[in-house]
């Protein structure tokens, strides 16, 4: 039987169609994985210079949890039709997986890497509008370059992966591929798996390391502090570990693992007379988690006068990270009945405006102003500044690094209620911590 010639372009319709479907993604109608893929070979067989851009949309997630499915669906849509336009003549955006695209630009050269990094991060610097919400995105990007990084396509996707995974870890907007990730990612591999064995194995310890009042010269309480040791008696320090916890999210495990073992033993330590507070240190991930704050609220079930005994500890830099996100939680536990303290306070770059915005209850000055404030008048005048400002602000302050008799004495003088260090002591395991200050053995 012949077809009419209109049923011959319905089916080629419909196969164009088909296609289509195919090779674009059904939300934002870009060129999909599979199609990224092809073309990416397509380049490697033409043996000519190219760059492989990967993008990640590093607060996507917050806005999903905030704001809802459908609110983020829409501006992922309009965020790829902006960034689309403005590439037009420079290559075709892909997108690759839930808030992840990619684009292939047809040159290796460093300054037109610059360029097209330029054009990339002006889609994103004014807000979008999504049903009457003003919305800020976060970009990441990570770069391979062909034939220099890779020969092949998997190995050159892998690389720009690395690249924008050290664009995330260090908060840069991108990140050029260089040998030194290759390894770096080998090590990360190999300490992730430790940090899965040491949780499953229950290799992690906490230490203590006392705070002391200046007013009443006893203990207030202690900053709880997580080690890990070895069989060989030697320890892997937190900066080995934490920050491919935080990359993982294995660092929420941790955290709510220190949780317990420092409710554990604050029962113990409560049968021995103890009164104080635990400093609990949260991560940026903690601050970002809603299931950490569900985990507290299942804790606080069990015990209602829990947020009495622990304080939570965030550094500046953490809350500084996705400060709405640090905000939501902040007011959520102080809610709660839990107080904060801002960790290395003075370091950064905000911190009078996180006085102002967040629930912040104690200051910490950092030990590096600690230590040099008896030799250097700007050391100085800013712990001062500082403790003025703490007290107008009816906020509390601790004092970290003291290693001398001279600066406990001078510290006390200026009010400073709280002080911790070495000249006190360094962090102690349970047993030596009880048998140090409250006088009895276990």
């Amino acid at each position: 039987m012949r077809l009419s010639l209109k049923s011959i372009l319905e089916i080629e319709k419909s196969e164009n169609h088909q296609r289509f479907l195919a090779e674009h993604d059904s939300l934002t109608s870009l060129p999909n994985r599979k199609c990224f893929f092809n073309l990416l070979i397509q380049h490697i067989n033409n043996e000519q210079p190219f760059s492989l851009f990967l993008f990640d949309l590093s607060n996507f997630k917050r806005v999903n949890e905030l704001y809802g499915n459908s609110l983020g669906d829409e501006l992922l849509c309009i965020f790829s039709k902006t960034l689309n336009l403005n590439l037009l003549n420079i290559g075709e955006l892909h997108r690759i997986g839930g808030d992840e695209f990619a684009l292939i630009l047809d040159s290796a050269n460093e300054q037109d890497i610059y360029d097209c990094i330029e054009v990339i991060k002006g889609s994103v610097e004014e807000p979008f509008f999504i049903s009457a919400q003003k919305v800020w995105l976060k970009l990441k990007v990570g770069v391979s370059s062909y034939p220099q990084d890779a020969f092949y396509a998997n190995e050159l996707f892998k690389n720009a992966d690395l690249a924008l995974l050290e664009a995330k870890s260090t908060q840069q907007l991108f990140v050029n591929y260089f040998e030194g990730l290759s390894e770096r990612a080998d090590n990360f591999l190999d300490m992730t798996t430790k940090i899965k064995n040491a949780l499953i194995n229950h290799e992690f310890e906490l230490y203590f390391q006392p705070i002391f009042c200046t007013r009443f010269d006893e203990i207030h309480g202690a900053e709880v502090l997580i080690r890990w040791p070895q069989k060989d008696g030697s320890f892997i320090t937190p900066d080995q570990f934490i920050k491919v916890a935080e990359r993982t999210g294995m660092i929420l495990n941790i955290t709510q693992w220190v949780v317990i073992e420092t409710i554990k033993n604050l029962q113990r330590l409560k049968s021995l007379g103890f009164t104080g507070t635990m400093h609990v240190n949260l991560s940026t991930r903690d601050l970002e988690s809603e299931s950490f704050v569900e985990f507290i609220e299942e804790l606080l079930k069990e015990d209602p006068t829990l947020s009495n005994y622990i304080v939570f500890e965030i550094t500046e830099g953490a809350m500084m990270t996705d400060l709405e996100a640090a905000r939501a939680m902040m007011y959520k536990l102080n809610s709660r009945g839990f107080e904060f303290s801002v960790d290395d306070f003075g370091t950064g770059f905000s911190s009078l405006s996180l006085l102002r915005e967040l629930p912040i209850n104690q200051i910490k000055i950092d030990r590096s102003f600690i230590n040099n404030m008896l030799t250097k008048i700007a050391d100085y005048a800013i712990v001062e500044s500082t403790l003025f400002l703490a007290h107008r602000l009816n906020c509390n302050v601790v004092a970290e690094g003291i290693e001398t008799k001279e600066l406990q004495e001078i510290l006390k003088s200026m009010n400073c209620e709280f002080l911790q260090g070495y000249y006190f002591s360094k962090p102690l395991p349970l047993e030596r911590f009880i048998e140090k200050y409250l006088n009895k053995g276990s």
